[in-house]
């Protein structure tokens, strides 16, 4: 039986080959079953500078990578930074963002994203964060629910100019407790 336990680390520079293979695979895997309207069609690694962007994160220690067996199954990139497409005023001063997170769309992938999200839960209380926001595509009831679940509450929302189109997002806030829990 294979190993299911995940491993979380600080992804390193050496990294960003299997992160952007990652991230174009959770790419087709929604191209095939017919999502193009999140992310389009083009793999992130052949997106004009998003590589270097990825490097640029990984440099910045914003990218936590999940392993599985030795292979990158996830991908979580978090700071202390709103990104300017945010609306001003939702998210509380001092809050950690959830830039992204990915996870392998096969069994590989079990898990990973609950993993994810409870790793930067967990540092966002380190640091004292108020809460954690994120953004996500409106489009997707499955988002939707998944951070229902897990008590994000949608704020707003906002549209953005995504090469040739306009796409509906949400904004959503978990506010945190500062006691660590048991």
């Amino acid at each position: 039986m294979p190993d299911r336990q995940i491993n979380l680390r600080q992804a390193t520079a050496d990294d960003t080959p299997a992160l952007l293979s990652l991230m174009d695979s959770v790419l087709e895997w929604l191209v095939a079953h017919g999502r193009t309207e999140q992310w389009g069609t083009v793999p992130f690694s052949q997106i004009p500078g998003f590589p270097e962007r990825v490097t640029d994160w990984v440099s910045q220690d914003v990218i936590t990578l999940a392993e599985r067996n030795g292979k990158c199954v996830g991908l979580l990139a978090a700071a202390p930074l709103i990104p300017p497409r945010i609306p001003t005023g939702l998210v509380p001063e001092g809050s950690m963002f959830v830039h992204t997170v990915m996870s392998h769309r096969g069994p590989d992938g079990r898990d990973v994203g609950s993993a994810l999200m409870n790793e930067v839960e967990r540092r966002a209380r380190t640091h004292k964060a108020p809460a954690l926001a994120l953004d996500h595509w409106a489009g997707s009831a499955e988002l939707a629910r998944i951070y229902d679940k897990r008590g994000y509450v949608k704020v707003a929302e906002y549209t953005a100019d995504q090469g040739e189109k306009t796409v509906r997002n949400v904004v959503r806030v978990y506010r945190l407790s500062l006691e660590c829990p048991d």
